[in-house]
């Protein structure tokens, strides 16, 4: 009977120490399974489409850390089996992450394409040209990331593009006034030229020969344009510009030609030597 006992005691000291050397030992396995499902969770993206739970997961995870610094193994092991839990949740949350992201992002792109559908319409590609650019510029970043799949990035790039077009259009005004201002300053040149070219052209009327028809269709179209311009420049200051510098182009001509009607004109004509009889 004594050895009975005896041989019962002996089996349950071994298991008590069985059990403290267990619970002494650092859980490096655990560790390591929770490591490894931590990796797995920011590799599938939950830093940026399941933030809330890795927060979380990092958080036992700061925790087992501590409680193995401090030679709490046993709390340690568990803390390590609850944080691979916690990892493994957040990288589960991620497609549904990655759905709500994308969402965002197409709802970011709506409100950006409207926005650069109204400067569009504002004139901005006419009267702020450089705004309109870089809000592009913008856009066009925001695109790439969508097909990337970077959704966060892209929300982001869109929002960007949508202040950028809004600029652009808020911008039309000044550039449509400035614009006008210019075309009225080359509205008054052209308009002195072309009183100076009518004279010129009057004095070399007998000389302008096979020109003429030529001169007086342009006349025409030069008088007309200059009208036509001059009521454009309130309401579409951009064409009235652009009519403006193809007149000029027509006007300059004109002028070099008839330079050189009037040189031609000045040489002497040359005389023929006789020869000796």
């Amino acid at each position: 009977m004594r050895m009975i006992k005896l041989s019962v005691f002996v089996v349950m000291v071994f298991a008590l120490g069985s059990l403290w050397m267990s619970c002494s030992k650092p859980p490096e396995a655990e560790k390591e399974a929770a490591n490894k499902a931590m990796d797995a969770a920011f590799s599938a993206g939950a830093d940026k489409y399941a933030s809330a739970d890795l927060e979380a997961a990092n958080k036992v995870l700061d925790t087992a850390e501590s409680q193995m610094k401090e030679k709490k193994y046993k709390e340690a092991k568990e803390s390590y089996i609850r944080a691979k839990a916690a990892f493994q949740k957040a990288a589960a949350a991620v497609e549904a992450g990655k759905k709500a992201a994308a969402d965002q992002a197409k709802a970011e792109k709506e409100a950006a394409k409207k926005a650069m559908d109204a400067a569009l319409s504002a004139g901005a590609d006419k009267y702020a040209s450089a705004d309109l650019e870089a809000a592009r510029r913008v856009w066009d970043t925001a695109e790439s990331q969508m097909k990337e799949e970077k959704y966060k990035e892209a929300k982001e790039s869109y929002i960007g593009a949508m202040v950028a077009f809004e600029k652009a259009a808020a911008a039309v005004e000044a550039g449509k006034k400035a614009v006008a201002d210019q075309a009225k300053a080359t509205l008054k040149t052209l308009e002195g030229e072309w009183k100076k070219l009518r004279v010129t052209a009057k004095k070399m009327e007998k000389k302008l020969k096979d020109k003429k028809k030529a001169w007086t269709d342009d006349a025409k179209a030069i008088k007309e344009g200059l009208g036509t311009s001059r009521k454009m420049i309130a309401s579409a200051p951009a064409d009235a510009k652009a009519k403006l510098d193809e007149l000029k182009t027509m006007i300059d001509r004109w002028e070099n030609t008839f330079k050189e009607m009037a040189a031609s004109a000045s040489k002497p004509k040359a005389t023929r030597k006789k020869k000796p009889s």
